[in-house]
């Protein structure tokens, strides 16, 4: 059995996938995760150049779903932009972006894991079970 300990592997913990903002991703979000998280090397976070046209090939999604994608891994915590990209004819590349389950090799910066705090604002304000109306105060108005 020739197995390698150090393999390329992706990762991702029960914590995380059982996690509100990871449940609540859609498919195109999830795979464009996957993308990012295919390219931290454990030395890099901060520095994963990834644009929409690449994730749309990798992803197999239009290029409007994959922008969406990361629209959505940054409103829910997943990612944060670094550096944006741009395509010009003289320095060509793509958008860099940190992962925040882990710490930035840029700047330093522990994991935020944001996206463990996404929906704490929805909770507090919309109670999880609604209050049942009579029919006498409906009745009343």
């Amino acid at each position: 059995m020739n197995k390698r300990i150090d393999a390329p592997h992706v990762r991702f913990y029960d914590w995380l996938l059982t996690s509100p903002a990871y449940l609540s991703l859609g498919c195109p979000a999830r795979a464009v995760l996957i993308e990012l998280t295919r390219l931290y090397k454990g030395n890099n976070n901060g520095q994963l150049g990834l644009s929409v046209r690449r994730a749309s090939e990798r992803c197999n999604v239009a290029r409007g779903t994959a922008q969406r994608a990361f629209v959505e891994l940054q409103e829910r915590g997943f990612i944060e932009l670094v550096t944006k990209g741009a395509f010009s004819r003289k320095s060509p590349h793509a958008s860099e972006w940190r992962l925040t389950f882990n710490t930035c090799n840029v700047t330093g910066q522990l994991p935020s894991k944001a996206f463990m705090r996404w929906g704490r604002e929805k909770q507090n304000a919309v109670s999880k079970y609604p209050v049942a109306v009579s029919n006498q105060s409906q009745r009343a108005a």
